[in-house]
């Protein structure tokens, strides 16, 4: 098929084709060139029908648009149920985390001051979950050693560690 064609078509098809209520044929004339129209010429040996007439039917058409938006809320209910069982599953993640750094011993941490950063920066962060999980899992919190950093890291510090 010609490049052309397919170009005439891809247009028909965009430019909602469906809504005319007539019959669009196409056919190659005696040149060998394909045209396309409601209406092929009497002397069109190979006229075909691409896109058949309808009959448009109100109540079809209402009967669809209801069914298409029942498809679509029941589609945002799983994208909703789906979030809510991520954001459950990230929230028991945190709370074991926060649970097996409590039970630690002082030396796991090396400082009490340690101990205190780290436990905190996972109660941040499930307080963020909490508050509000689109960002939570939009901007992920980077935990570098024993402090809470921006994601655009600390300014003025190259190396990205803190003064421990």
């Amino acid at each position: 098929m010609k490049p052309l064609s397919i170009l005439i078509i891809l247009m028909l098809t965009i430019s909602g084709i469906s809504v005319v209520k007539a019959d669009v044929y196409t056919w190659v004339d005696e040149n060998g060139i394909r045209h396309y129209g409601d209406s092929p010429p009497e002397d069109a040996q190979d006229a075909k029908v691409m896109f058949p007439e309808y009959q448009y039917d109100e109540a079809a058409d209402e009967n669809r648009g209801q069914q298409d938006e029942q498809k679509l809320k029941s589609l945002l209910k799983e994208i909703e149920a789906d979030d809510a069982e991520e954001h459950a599953a990230e929230k028991a993640r945190l709370e074991e985390k926060i649970v097996f750094l409590e039970k630690q011993p002082l030396e796991y941490f090396g400082s009490q001051r340690n101990k205190i950063v780290r436990i905190g920066f996972f109660r941040y962060r499930l307080e963020d979950l909490i508050n509000d999980p689109d960002k939570y899992f939009k901007q992920p919190a980077s935990f570098e050693g024993n402090v809470k950093y921006p994601a655009g890291g600390v300014s003025g510090n190259a190396s990205g560690g803190a003064g421990h």
